[in-house]
C-alpha cells in the first residue's frame, strides 16, 4: 500500500508541492491554519489525488508530512506532533523570520535541517524542496534534456530513499547531498544551491 502524504501549509510552496504530488498515485492531504473550508477552491483547481483535511487528520493519516509552514510556526507544530512518532518529515522550510527587513533566524551554526530535526526528535527529518523559488517549484523548466533537480540531505538513509522515490514520482530528479552536516549548508539561504535550478540530464 502506498504511503499517504500530508502537506502542512498552503502558501506558495505548499501549493507548488500540492500541484506535483496530486499527479502521483499517492493519496495527498493538505491542511492549513484556517481549516479545510478555506482550501476548497485550491483542491478543486488542482484535482488529482489531493484533498483537504484539518491538521489533526493530516497528522494522524499521513505517513510522510511535507512541512511548508512558516519558520516561526515550527515550535508550535513540534508540540502538535509530540504525541506521534516515526513519521517522515520533509522539511521544505527556510529560516526566514522577516521579509522586510529581510532577516534569518539564528541556528547557532547548524544547517537548518539539523535544527528542524532537533525540534522533532521522534520523527525522521529530510531536508528537501527548499532551494527552488516558489514560482520555479510550481512550474519547473521543461525540456528534453532532463528533469529539475531536488537536493536532499538528512541523517536517516531509509527516510531519504522514500523521499527520493516520492520526488521521482513528482517528476523531479532527486540528488542526495549526504547528511545534514555534509550537505545541509549548501541548501540553506545563501548556500551554493539556494535559489538555483539545475537539470539532471537524462542518459
Amino acid at each position: 500500500m502506498s504511503s499517504t502524504i500530508g502537506i502542512i501549509g498552503s502558501g506558495h510552496i505548499g501549493r507548488g508541492l500540492a500541484t506535483h504530488l496530486a499527479k502521483t498515485t499517492y493519496p495527498v492531504l493538505i491542511t492549513n491554519r484556517r481549516g479545510p473550508a478555506s482550501l476548497t477552491d485550491l483542491v478543486a483547481s488542482i484535482g488529482g489525488s489531493l484533498s483537504a483535511a484539518d491538521l489533526t487528520q493530516t497528522i494522524e493519516q499521513a505517513d510522510v508530512l511535507f512541512i511548508a509552514a512558516p519558520w516561526t510556526q515550527l515550535p508550535e507544530l513540534a508540540g502538535q506532533l509530540q504525541g506521534y512518532s516515526g513519521k517522515i518529515l520533509v522539511d521544505a522550510t527556510n529560516n526566514i523570520v522577516s521579509v522586510s527587513p529581510f532577516q534569518l533566524a539564528d541556528t547557532a551554526g547548524k544547517p537548518t535541517g539539523e535544527h528542524v530535526a532537533s525540534l522533532f526528535p521522534t520523527h525522521r527529518v529530510v531536508k528537501a524542496f527548499n532551494t527552488l523559488p516558489a514560482a520555479t517549484l510550481a512550474q519547473p523548466s521543461s525540456g528534453r534534456l532532463g528533469n529539475t533537480v531536488i537536493v536532499i540531505s538528512g541523517d536517516d538513509g531509509d527516510a531519504k530513499k522514500e523521499v527520493a522515490d516520492i520526488t521521482k514520482a513528482m517528476g523531479f530528479a532527486p540528488v542526495d547531498l549526504g547528511t545534514f552536516q555534509q550537505g545541509g549548508h549548501l541548501q540553506d539561504m545563501g548556500g551554493a544551491l539556494s535559489g538555483a535550478e539545475f537539470i539532471k540530464v537524462s542518459r
